[in-house]
Formats: C-alpha cells, structure tokens, sequence
C-alpha cells in the first residue's frame, strides 16, 4: 500500500514520519488529487476504444510551500507518479511516454494553494496501463518482473546506463544491452548491442538481429523479459 493510499483511507498514524501532518497546509493528498483533476481535464480521445492522456505535470508552489516538501521530494513525486499511471489504469487512459511529476516554485501562486500544467511529451516507452492492456493499441509491450511497459517510440534500448529507454538494476546486464525496434508491419527485433553476457531468445542466444513471437523469452543478466505483440491478435494477450 502507497502512503497516498494511506492518506486516502484516513491512516494517518501511518505517514507522520515521511510526511508532516500540517494545521491548515497543502497535503500529499492535495497535489495528488489536484493531479488526477488535470489529468481528467487534458484527455484527447482519440478514437472509440484510445483515450490519451498527458504524461507530463509540473506542480507551482508558493515558496513557503515549496521548502516545506523539498526535503521529502524524491519520495513524494515517486508516489504522485505512481498515483497518477494507477488512476490512469483505472480510467483507461493511455500515455506515449514515461509518467513524470516535478514542483516548481512560484511565488505568484498564494501560499496553501498549488497550479498544475500538463503536457504530452511523446517517448521510447510509456506505463502500459489497463487500455493498452487489454490490445486496443498497435505498440507491443515488454513484461519485466510483473511490470508492463509500451514501447511507443520505433526503437527501445534496455540495459544499466542511466541513458536507457528502460533502466535495469542488474549487474549482469551492459549499461546499452539490448535493442528493440518495431518494423510498421507490427514486427519487432531484437539485436543484442555488443553486450558482456549476452542476450538470450526463447533459451538461444542471438548473435545476430532476430525477430520476435508473440510471448517470446528474453534473458539478459539474471532479468527476464517477456514480449507482447499486437500482431498476434486480440485473442492471445
């Protein structure tokens, strides 16, 4: 369970130690639900099934405000971006890049109060949520320990270094591992990028470029990774 989540159910017990009740302040929950709102207010859709909604949120503090979450920020925008992609999941919203959250200062804006800004900043991949899910998108989706995540962008590049279009913690992977390119035909192929250990297929390591099944195996590291493509149908997600 989130704090958010906590704060939302009234365990506030639970939360004084990471964030400080205050007598009349802005709250986590204040900005998390000041964010679903825009959110909701942004949405494109797109079509009958393809609802679009932005990716990208500033929040404007008053100074006096802004110094008060500064100490605890990394923790807090952590939870409102987790809030934000769990409500879009929710509304079956869709995103074409990664979910971020930052707090700016701006002293126009009254102390106690916040203003939201959003936008759509368009991605290599983005949070696969419910709608992408369940195949009304054209974009395959990667599952890596029980998350999911949509490669919107041609080409997806997974490995260790900070630059990485997926990011993973695994000292077995190469800081640029492995390459994922969508053809507009719905393929994908996969070409392993000079790494140490390797890149692993459906058990085979690939020497050169290969194109990917629908549920094929990739291993890199100790990390596994499994494909999701649109391709095969609505009927084999």
């Amino acid at each position: 369970m989130g704090i958010l989540d906590r704060i939302e159910r009234g365990l506030d017990r639970g939360v004084t130690r990471v964030f400080p009740p205050g007598r009349g302040q802005l709250k986590p929950l204040d900005l998390a639900q000041g964010l679903k709102r825009e959110c909701d207010d942004q949405i494109q859709v797109l079509d009958r099934t393809r609802t679009l909604a932005p990716n990208v949120y500033t929040i404007y503090l008053h100074s006096q405000d802004f110094d008060r979450f500064d100490s605890w920020k990394d923790t807090l925008l952590d939870e409102l971006q987790r809030v934000l992609t769990e409500h879009a999941d929710k509304q079956r919203y869709m995103f074409v890049g990664a979910v971020s959250v930052d707090l700016e200062r701006d002293d126009e804006v009254r102390a106690g109060r916040f203003e939201t800004e959003s936008r759509t900043e368009r991605g290599s991949v983005a949070p696969a949520t419910g709608a992408a899910q369940e195949g009304s998108t054209d974009n395959p989706i990667v599952e890596i320990d029980g998350q999911q995540y949509l490669l919107t962008g041609p080409v997806t590049v997974i490995g260790r270094g900070g630059d990485a279009d997926i990011i993973l913690e695994d000292t077995g992977v190469s800081r640029h591992h492995l390459e994922l390119r969508a053809g507009s035909d719905g393929s994908l192929v996969a070409t392993d990028l000079g790494s140490t250990n390797g890149t692993f297929v459906d058990g085979e390591r690939i020497r050169t470029p290969v194109t990917l099944q629908n549920r094929s195996m990739i291993k890199i590291g100790r990390t596994r990774l499994t494909m999701l493509l649109p391709a095969a149908g609505p009927g084999s997600w």
